[in-house]
């Protein structure tokens, strides 16, 4: 059973947990909506990258412990909309927020690389050359997703696409030809290629998608947490710890 509401959870950790002293860390929540590998694996094993993440960013700070927090994309916007995010929104872009120009939330440097694949059976590539290449194409999606570009000619009737719950089943479908072509984040794609011995399956277009970069959103209200956040992460590209919890995804 999940708390749903963070100022509920901000209520529970003081509750449940010791008297904080002065030596000792405060808990703050990192909020993310990625369910799905490799950012969030078992919410109840905490495992998955964002709970490594988190533990990699409490090892760097002598004030915060982080802590993972699933939240439904959809929650989230309303707690942001609601000015009740207690701590942090990990794994998002400005553009997801309607903050290309960043005035809106404070933002991180990039923590995560990632772009959207367009994958084909191996036995029949499909080569991406732009949403109008999908034209009279069968498309799987995640239901709630939207692809820049493609859904318009979906509401068109120019191509057909087909909701699942997850990206796991996009390549289902994809395997068993249900459709001709899925949308796949790689990161995801490459954990799951790899456990599931799906490597020569299937064929990943030249030109992916959408290329992005994962962030971490603080609120203006919360504009220490960011400032002490920042220096933690300025030299994390370079940082052996950071590219050892990286290979265990990849």
């Amino acid at each position: 059973m999940y708390i749903k509401e963070p100022i509920l959870l901000t209520l529970a950790f003081l509750i449940f947990s010791p008297l904080l002293t002065a030596s000792e860390k405060i808990l703050l929540p990192v909020y993310a909506y990625h369910l799905k590998p490799p950012y969030i694996l078992d919410i109840e094993k905490e495992t998955g990258l964002y709970y490594d993440f988190s533990r990699y960013l409490s090892s760097k700070s002598t004030q915060y412990e982080f802590h993972i927090i699933y939240l439904p994309r959809k929650r989230a916007e309303i707690y942001l909309k609601n000015n009740k995010i207690d701590g942090v929104l990990l794994g998002v872009n400005p553009v997801w927020f309607q903050d290309k120009a960043r005035k809106k939330y404070l933002w991180s440097s990039p923590i995560f690389y990632d772009q959207d694949e367009v994958i084909s059976l191996a036995t029949k590539p499909f080569e991406y050359l732009g949403p109008e290449s999908l034209i009279n194409k069968s498309l799987g999606g995640v239901l709630g997703f939207y692809y820049f570009g493609i859904d318009q000619l979906v509401s068109q009737g120019k191509i057909k696409r087909s909701n699942t719950h997850n990206e796991k089943s996009i390549l289902k479908m994809v395997l068993s030809e249900r459709v001709d072509v899925g949308i796949v984040s790689r990161s995801t794609f490459l954990y799951l290629s790899i456990r599931e011995n799906w490597e020569d399956e299937f064929h990943l277009s030249l030109r992916p998608h959408d290329v992005f970069t994962r962030h971490i959103l603080i609120p203006h209200k919360n504009k220490a947490i960011y400032d002490h956040i920042v220096p933690l992460l300025n030299n994390i590209k370079d940082d052996p710890d950071w590219q050892r919890i990286l290979k265990k995804y990849h």
